[in-house]
């Protein structure tokens, strides 16, 4: 291919762009997943480009903040949608999952970096239950392979956690805690690979207070353990455990600390730990160290001047020494890139007060309405209630599955 000539020409950038995928994918990877999808009918170079494996790699190393959130409604197979942008979601938010045809209906288990782990919602024989990996960006999914060496029996399976990381590997794998076939007290890890597209026996693992709460990030799915003490850490490749402890609590908390949140955001650990004692609007949001030698203090929270401006968020019935006197949950919390000058301006603490859901910035003290789900609702108690794991995050991501 001879030399191009760009001096004369109004069209030697395009025309530059054009030919150098590296420069095509920088500018590609910053645009959304709904753009990406209509621009592989542009040629085949850019069908075959954004398609490619390294191009979800790319993607994966840039898009690793979640845009949206899925909203658990409690008792139904539906989910509120919201974009975590700066405008108030106007119209329906209701959705469910519909990608596949399951008369038992579909429900979110777990998100992880742009993929969705969904399940058949069978209640009566874990061996009938289908599980399935959903992209919700290019609407894929795939139905994960019953396990040959599995004995039919019901109530076997405590726990199942999806490991993906794009920026690293396209495969993924999905962690299955189920009773142990040989001691009691224990239970036993079943993983199934998409690389290989077997399934193995892993580890046995000692129980940890909820299996289905699970927390994958930097390798590695990490679980609280009984005493709310300590993390239970285990390393997906290497198949090895790890026991890290929580962080040190005021010795007036007495009790166990009550885990406000627990969650990953951009390959980062966080955690929120309040009294059981006693009513805060004054908390920490704590973060994993790079090397996991233990924990930072990230922010300090202050919710004071946010029940001024929502005096519906005070339970007014409730004794004012109750831990839920002040009424609100965290849904997420969405770190963006920091300076040494602090805290970037778009991140934030995602929060559940009555009737609403909010962001509030860790930098300007200020909050944005996200959605109002009860106009006039004023009691958290007489209006839906969504916990810290009813709250799935969507990420963009063309991973093939």
């Amino acid at each position: 291919m001879g030399e191009l000539d760009f001096s004369n020409s109004n069209t030697g950038s395009a025309e530059l762009i054009g030919y150098c995928d590296d420069i095509l994918v920088n500018i590609l990877v910053r645009l959304p997943g709904k753009s990406l999808l209509r621009f592989r009918n542009v040629s085949r170079q850019w069908f075959s480009l954004i398609s490619s494996p390294y191009f979800s790699r790319c993607l994966g190393q840039s898009s690793i903040f979640p845009s949206a959130i899925f909203l658990r409604m409690r008792n139904k197979l539906k989910y509120h949608f919201l974009p975590l942008d700066t405008n108030p979601v106007q119209g329906p938010t209701i959705r469910s999952f519909n990608f596949v045809d399951d008369s038992a209906g579909i429900r979110l288990l777990q998100s992880c970096n742009g993929l969705l782990l969904c399940c058949s919602n069978n209640r009566i024989g874990e061996y009938n239950r289908n599980y399935y990996i959903y992209n919700p960006t290019t609407n894929q999914y795939t139905t994960l392979p019953k396990p040959g060496n599995r004995t039919p029996s019901p109530n076997t399976i405590f726990g199942v956690i999806l490991a993906f990381d794009p920026s690293k590997s396209v495969h993924f794998k999905v962690v299955f805690v189920r009773s142990s076939e040989t001691t009691s007290h224990l239970y036993q890890l079943e993983i199934y690979s998409s690389e290989t597209h077997l399934w193995s026996f892993s580890s046995h693992i000692p129980k940890v207070k909820n299996f289905g709460q699970g927390v994958y990030c930097s390798g590695a799915i990490h679980w609280i353990m009984n005493n709310s003490r300590s993390l239970l850490c285990f390393d997906v490749h290497l198949e090895r455990f790890q026991e890290i402890p929580l962080p040190n609590i005021p010795d007036d908390w007495d009790r166990e600390p009550k885990c406000r949140y627990f969650g990953e955001c951009g390959g980062r650990l966080h955690l929120i730990l309040t009294s059981c004692k006693h009513s805060t609007k004054q908390f920490d949001v704590y973060e994993m160290k790079n090397d996991y030698s233990g924990w930072l203090t990230k922010y300090k929270v202050d919710l004071n001047a946010l029940t001024s401006t929502y005096p519906e968020m005070t339970r007014s019935h409730s004794h004012p020494s109750d831990w839920d006197y002040h009424a609100f949950r965290v849904l997420a919390i969405v770190v963006r890139e920091e300076s040494k000058q602090g805290p970037s301006p778009s991140s934030f603490i995602v929060l559940h007060i009555p009737g609403k859901a909010i962001t509030y910035s860790f930098k300007d003290k200020t909050s944005t309405l996200l959605h109002d789900f009860a106009p006039g609702c004023s009691d958290i108690e007489g209006c839906t209630t969504f916990e810290w794991d009813d709250a799935y995050p969507y990420v963009t991501t063309l991973a093939i599955v």
